[in-house]
């Protein structure tokens, strides 16, 4: 077999290899379950169509049918976002304060869906790192790609020692539900929701082109932020949320995006800047992306594929312009902490 479709293979298995990341490390698990990042019930319930919505896929079909680059492929929505992280007792259980009710100004709440968006990432870059490391050695590859790989595996496991701090910091914070230690803000609307999201970010630039954090530093631990949209009542949040051990950089970060909006910036348009370049769980709405214009839907997928080629080079104003026009959304309101955290 190829070396793409031994890494398909290996990804695939790996990504089925459950394990539960509640914060009892594991301790009475019983059934690991295909948990959803992006609520099913919620979020998924307001933007599928026919039981189905599009997410970004890289898949060997997809791969082939793009010459190599990830697309938008349809799901249903039991398989669109799931990650094999949580047992069905622990991931019930502690998540249940957000699967079964809408989002508020609850720091209770935001701290589950941080954990959410940490856990799902975590998953993800844990596995990353296995495969990297089985595969950078296959036979078919050169030595220059095998470098590349060797690289990409490095990177990934520093990446992965990040968050495993942060996953920490977070796990002590939740067995002692000390939900105080969570700040949040967050953007509401009653508009058709067309994508919902679960992520996180090392934030490096902020919304005016700023340095916030130097990436490449790996001596101390980068401050992290997570994003995520939500169901709340008459509508969808998309929302912030971050632990205080993160205030030096998340508190300049959003207050830049406050300023932006104050100078005339659209929020809406820097949120989806912000979606499409930073995250790739993403959730579609299938009639909102096929009735985009071709100007529109390449601005957007160009912003896909910024974190994910690795030869693409990302400015630090990536977050300060671009994909203008394209939310056809309004939020209404805003809740935060950030005042008071300032």
């Amino acid at each position: 077999m190829s070396f793409l479709d031994d890494y398909q293979r290996e990804f695939k298995r790996y990504s089925q290899r459950g394990r539960c990341l509640h914060y009892f490390d594991g301790t009475r698990c019983n059934e690991v379950i295909s948990a959803h990042s992006i609520q099913k019930q919620g979020q998924l319930s307001l933007i599928a169509e026919r039981g189905h919505v599009y997410r970004l896929s890289a898949d060997l079909s997809m791969l082939q049918k793009r010459n190599g680059v990830p697309g938008l492929k349809k799901v249903g929505v039991n398989r669109a976002s799931t990650f094999a992280g949580f047992c069905k007792q622990h991931d019930n259980a502690l998540f249940e304060p957000i699967d079964n009710f809408p989002l508020g100004p609850v720091k209770h709440q935001i701290a589950l869906y941080a954990y959410r968006c940490l856990c799902r990432e975590y998953f993800v870059k844990e596995n990353a790192v296995a495969v990297l490391n089985k595969m950078k050695d296959h036979t078919e590859l050169d030595t220059q790609r095998q470098r590349f790989l060797a690289a990409s595996q490095l990177g990934h496991s520093i990446g992965l020692a990040g968050l495993k701090h942060h996953k920490s910091i977070f796990d002590a914070a939740l067995l002692a539900c000390d939900y105080e230690q969570f700040e949040f803000t967050y953007f509401t609307s009653s508009s058709p929701c067309p994508v919902q999201l679960s992520g996180l970010l090392y934030p490096d630039y902020d919304f005016e082109g700023a340095e916030l954090q130097d990436l490449g530093n790996n001596e101390t631990p980068l401050d992290l932020i997570t994003f995520f949209t939500a169901p709340i009542d008459n509508g969808w949040a998309f929302g912030f949320g971050w632990h205080v051990s993160s205030n030096r950089t998340c508190i300049p970060f959003l207050q830049s995006l406050a300023h932006r909006a104050a100078t005339g910036e659209k929020v809406e348009d820097a949120l989806l800047r912000l979606s499409l370049s930073c995250c790739e769980n993403h959730a579609v709405r299938i009639s909102w992306w096929d009735g985009l214009g071709e100007s529109a839907k390449n601005a957007a997928m160009e912003r896909m594929l910024l974190m994910i080629h690795p030869h693409i080079p990302v400015s630090n104003h990536y977050l300060a312009a671009g994909c203008e026009g394209i939310a056809d959304w309004q939020y209404e309101y805003v809740h935060t902490t950030l005042s008071a955290a300032a």
